[in-house]
């Protein structure tokens, strides 16, 4: 992914002087730890008026030197809001982060630097041994949209303000990992050798003396740059080892009277109240004393391409050089890349087989981030949770650019009705990235409803027979057993099973001369089946032979599947002891 600098135009761009602070801060695409204090200053962008915009002004964030909301200032939010998304507009806050300084504090040991790969760096336990002034105590970061741009507002403090401080911020575009055993897990994702488009590091060089001002110099990991181009490289040269170094202010404080500042910076000029436990080397508990509360902002859309980063890394530097030994640090997810996920179960259908149901779906992803996805996984559940054998997987070819969406079709079965369907999709930052991106959402399918239906008719003749030595009427039967579903105007179809024909033999009081003429057998959906039967009647409905009439019923029943119920329907008929024919049946 390019972060392509769209141009500054930039004042004399002067070497840092002796004597001034120095701050630098890293903006990793892929999770750390977050920062330490900083300070930025925007120059004006040459050529792109849509990305000039003044961070300090965008009714978003106070930038005052001060953690407290300014009631005055609303609806802007401050440290103290907090700016959670809840409570502010935010789309991602680190918290407040603190930097404990004694057991379980972490510190860089050795000869780290800026310019070493991640996973060189190393750390062990704190707490910081001196100088005090590199030791931090809290950092913070939250990232706003505005106007298609992405805007980071970041502050920290530290423990003393005994001499100028030196530091930086990286924004990693992956997640590095601090181990135990002393090591740091991860690798810098590199830029395209012009525009950069990897991780950048922020350096803040900010004087103690009255009145000083910051200087900023932002910088993009690319290791195309063998060495500094010069002693006073200038935007769009090399500063040193695998740092390009893409712009540089001077006189970079947050300033109302500046127009079109896109980073600017800010510390404390007197003793403010911290909002949150903090404990100066000299001073009074709970607050800042001078020039130890720092805040800023910076448009990451000034870098052109996306901003894509996935982590906060601030830190402490011994000097304002490029190649500065590494002090103390803290690091934080701050993830700026999202996706959001929406899982529709439209319709369901009883299989084939029916056996199951067939469930449809749509699965829409929209990337609602600051910069483009990559490695976009789409998993659903078929309905079922605990079992991955059967789950359905999508990927998306090529990157999902910001605002975009894409939307996936897709079938399961399932024996539920209804079922609760799940999907889930993961997505990284950069292109063979960690997947750590991720989104889930589901939906109950809608119901299928079936209503089985089943028909009998009969009809009924009487002749005479020999029983024994005697000439008997003896009633002969037949009729057609029907599967009524799916017809035009009937319930939607649905096969039969354990379909059965039982005629009563007249004697509807006494079941033990029933006889089951048909089944059990299975009727599909519209099919019907003929039957046939008789049976002596052991009385007549009259007493004078003549009129003799003889009535039986049958009764059919069967049983849909899926848990759809039973169907049933009787068909009667009444014969006298001489009648016509029946129609013969359908045949079976």
């Amino acid at each position: 992914m390019a972060l392509n600098f769209v141009g500054f135009r930039l004042g004399s761009s002067l070497a840092p002087e002796e004597g001034v602070r120095t701050a630098g801060f890293w903006i990793l695409r892929s999770g750390w730890t977050l920062l330490t204090w900083a300070v930025l200053a925007a120059a004006p962008i040459v050529g792109s008026p849509a990305l000039a915009l003044d961070v300090d002004t965008l009714n978003l964030f106070e930038l005052d030197a001060n953690p407290q909301d300014d009631a005055n200032n609303e609806p802007d939010d401050d440290w103290d809001t907090p700016p959670d998304g809840a409570n502010g507009g935010s789309v991602q806050f680190t918290g407040i982060i603190p930097d404990v300084g004694g057991a379980g504090d972490k510190i860089f040991a050795g000869n780290n630097k800026d310019i070493h790969e991640i996973n060189t760096w190393t750390h062990k336990p704190g707490p910081l041994t001196g100088p005090d002034k590199n030791d931090l105590t809290n950092a913070y970061a939250a990232a706003y949209e505005s106007g298609g741009n992405t805007v980071v507002y970041f502050g920290a403090d530290r423990y003393s303000n005994d001499g100028d401080a030196f530091m930086g911020f990286w924004f990693f575009r992956t997640k590095p990992i601090v181990n135990n055993d002393g090591s740091i897990t991860g690798t810098h994702t590199d830029g395209d050798g012009v525009n950069g488009g990897g991780d950048v590091l922020v350096l803040v060089n900010y004087p103690q003396a009255q009145g000083a001002t910051p200087e900023i110099q932002v910088l993009y990991w690319e290791t195309s740059c063998a060495r500094a181009a010069n002693n006073n490289p200038q935007p769009g040269q090399c500063a040193d080892v695998n740092l390009l170094l893409k712009a540089k202010q001077t006189a970079a404080a947050c300033s109302a009277g500046v127009a079109n500042q896109n980073f600017c910076a800010l510390t404390n000029a007197g003793d403010v109240a911290s909002p949150w436990d903090y404990t100066p080397k000299q001073g009074t508990d709970d607050v800042f004393p001078e020039e130890s509360f720092y805040e800023g902002g910076i448009n990451l859309s000034i870098l052109g391409g996306d901003s894509c980063f996935s982590s906060f890394m601030a830190e402490t530097r011994s000097s304002k050089e490029y190649n500065a030994t590494l002090k103390d640090f803290v690091l934080s997810d701050f993830e700026l890349c999202s996706v959001a996920i929406v899982k529709n179960c439209t319709a369901g259908e009883v299989n084939e087989g029916e056996t199951a149901f067939v469930y449809t779906y749509d699965i829409t992803v929209t990337n609602d981030g600051s910069g483009s996805l990559y490695d976009l996984t789409i998993v659903d559940d078929s309905g079922t949770p605990g079992n991955t054998a059967d789950d359905d997987t999508f990927t998306l070819a090529g990157p999902l650019a910001k605002d975009a969406s894409h939307t996936f079709n897709g079938t399961f079965e399932s024996t539920l009705n209804p079922p609760t369907n799940t999907a889930t999709v993961t997505a990284a930052g950069s292109d063979g990235g960690a997947t750590t991106i991720t989104d889930s959402d589901d939906d109950e399918c809608p119901q299928v409803s079936r209503s089985p239906a089943i028909e009998v008719t009969k009809c009924c003749t009487t002749a005479l027979t020999v029983e024994g030595d005697n000439v008997v009427v003896a009633v002969n039967y037949s009729g057609q057993v029907c599967n009524t579903t799916g017809g035009a105007g009937q319930p939607a179809a649905i096969g039969l099973s354990n379909v059965t024909v039982t005629d009563d033999s007249g004697t509807p009081s006494d079941a033990s001369d029933d006889q089951v003429v048909f089944g059990p057998a299975s009727l599909a959906a519209g099919i019907c089946q003929g039957y046939t039967g008789s049976y002596l009647p052991a009385t007549v409905n009259d007493s004078s032979p003549d009129l003799a009439t003889f009535t039986d019923t049958v009764t059919a029943i069967g049983t849909a599947p899926l848990g759809f119920g039973q169907a049933t329907d009787t068909g009667s008929d009444t014969c006298p002891i001489c009648n016509g024919v029946c129609p013969d049946p359908p045949a079976e």
